[in-house]
């Protein structure tokens, strides 16, 4: 492959990487996405937050090996492949696709709805509905515009405004907790939350370990990395990690803000720290912090459009997807430029009939627009399942097919089998208790739509291998290349 084929590699170093995985998460808009906790777990908000954490670290396992093996721009499809073939590393890198395009019509409307929402909480500001559309449409421009940047200066840009953003949150949640009167050590104890651990539990179960699922943004940028094997699993460890300290501290701001009389409208609200923090914040210093995450948003989503475009182009690189136009890199940036105008073009057209749609049946208000968030994420949610969870199992047929890797009996059947067994089992509970106990419209709507993507791609599948057209397999390549370097740098005579 000539050099102009390929991604810039050694571009992005380790802190980059951490970024882009806190890129993912979005934590500083924490403040604006913990009302669910403290209606699921009251006075103990922040620990759903945290053991989310820590369960998604556990599952999430089987990947992070599988990024210590090599680097590959395609993610978690290439370890789907490695453990079960090219068909169903296919279909694994579809469904992640599918999820990527609801990913990016979810920050269309959760953008605007906050924008919308704290305009009007705080001022009585309506938005008209041209106004919503023109500003979902900008979040996806701005968004896809920053995904095509070069990724070395793309990670420049995400370490600083990353970094200032969330110094800027802390300040508010540190200022905040100093101020309140009602700081208890109660709200620091599990055992206060509503129905005991239960409760804390089922908000873990249905919100907390979503909070995370961003967190594979980084391993797309993997072959364009300095030291990918040794560095992507630390970032994501890093990212994770001080993610989770900056929502739990949210959590913990906005319980600690009012009397726990007030719990009950503080866990209904789109937005609740507006109606926690205005209590000691003016209400303009809220709508500046809003506007500004919102604006900072736009731009850190760009590292999930990146992530996006380059698993289009590593379905062009295998093959699999035959059309050179989208196989073509930026001779500026080297970057799918071509991809990500075409998911562009995609996600808008899916962000419009969604909400003409919602509109129709709804009408234009503030409920219809927070309501287009969350159908939007809980069907990319849906379909982040099938793409997580496919590859985990990879892991353990892999390491058997290839004794000469040198892995433990004991971590191949642990992290390889054990962890990706507890969870799916993880994912069956929390897909009934978040989505199938309650599949109110236009929710049931959205979980049929997702039913019938997995299974059209389920169709184009079969298809392809019948017209043996699946294409190849760079991460085959990848693995062996990586182990024989590996090899070599270990022999006696490589010293």
């Amino acid at each position: 492959m000539n050099k102009s084929e390929q991604l810039s590699k050694g571009s992005i170093g380790l802190m980059g990487l951490t970024i882009i995985s806190m890129a993912g998460v979005l934590a500083i808009i924490g403040p604006m996405e913990v009302a669910s906790f403290i209606g699921a777990s009251g006075p103990a908000a922040m620990w759903p937050v945290i053991l989310g954490f820590v369960l998604f670290l556990v599952v999430s396992l089987p990947i992070l090996e599988y990024t210590k093996m090599t680097t590959f721009a395609g993610g978690y499809y290439g370890l789907a492949e490695l453990g079960f073939g090219r068909a169903v590393g296919k279909y694994t890198s579809m469904t992640n696709y599918a999820f990527y395009l609801f990913w990016q019509a979810t920050n269309f409307f959760a953008m605007s709805a906050i924008t919308i929402d704290t305009l009007q909480v705080l001022y009585g500001i309506k938005i008209p509905i041209w106004g919503w559309i023109l500003l979902g449409t900008l979040i996806i421009l701005v968004t896809n515009v920053m995904g095509g940047l070069h990724p070395g200066r793309l990670s420049k840009i995400l370490i600083s405004i990353t970094t200032i953003t969330t110094l800027v949150v802390v300040i508010f949640i540190i200022y905040v907790i100093i101020k309140t009167p009602f700081n208890s050590v109660a709200l620091l104890n599990p055992a206060n939350s509503y129905s005991g651990f239960r409760g804390i539990a089922a908000g873990t179960a249905i919100y907390g370990f979503f909070l995370y699922v961003g967190y594979g943004t980084t391993l797309f940028f993997s072959e364009e990395s300095i030291n990918g094997r040794k560095d992507v699993w630390r970032a994501v460890y890093l990212g994770l990690g001080l993610s989770a300290i900056v929502i739990a501290l949210s959590a913990y701001s906005e319980v600690a803000s009012v009397p726990a009389s007030q719990f009950g409208s503080v866990s209904s609200a789109t937005l609740p720290e507006l109606v926690t923090w205005i209590h000691y914040i003016p209400a303009s210093a809220l709508l500046i912090l809003n506007l500004f995450v919102v604006a900072i948003s736009m731009l850190s989503f760009g590292a999930g459009a990146g992530a996006q475009s380059r698993l289009l182009w590593a379905m062009t690189r295998d093959g699999f997807i035959k059309n050179k136009w989208l196989n073509t890199l930026s001779k500026k940036n080297r970057t799918p430029v071509n991809s990500i105008i075409f998911q562009f073009i995609i996600i808008l057209l899916m962000a419009l009939a969604i909400a003409f749609t919602l509109v129709h049946f709804y009408g234009y208000n503030l409920t219809t627009i927070t309501t287009a968030w969350f159908v939007c994420g809980s069907a990319g949610t849906i379909l982040w399942y099938f793409h997580h969870f496919i590859p985990e199992f990879g892991l353990f047929p892999f390491l058997n097919k290839n004794s000469e890797i040198k892995y433990s009996v004991f971590r191949k059947w642990i992290i390889g089998l054990a962890l990706p067994i507890g969870g799916t089992a993880l994912f069956i509970y929390t897909f009934y208790l978040g989505i199938i106990s309650d599949l109110a419209e236009p929710y049931f709507a959205f979980v049929i739509m997702d039913v019938i993507i997995l299974l059209v791609i389920l169709l184009f599948i079969i298809y392809k291998v019948k017209t043996n057209s699946i294409g190849g397999s760079t991460i085959e390549y990848m693995v062996a290349e990586a182990e024989e370097n590996t090899n070599v740098r270990e022999s006696p005579g490589s010293k």
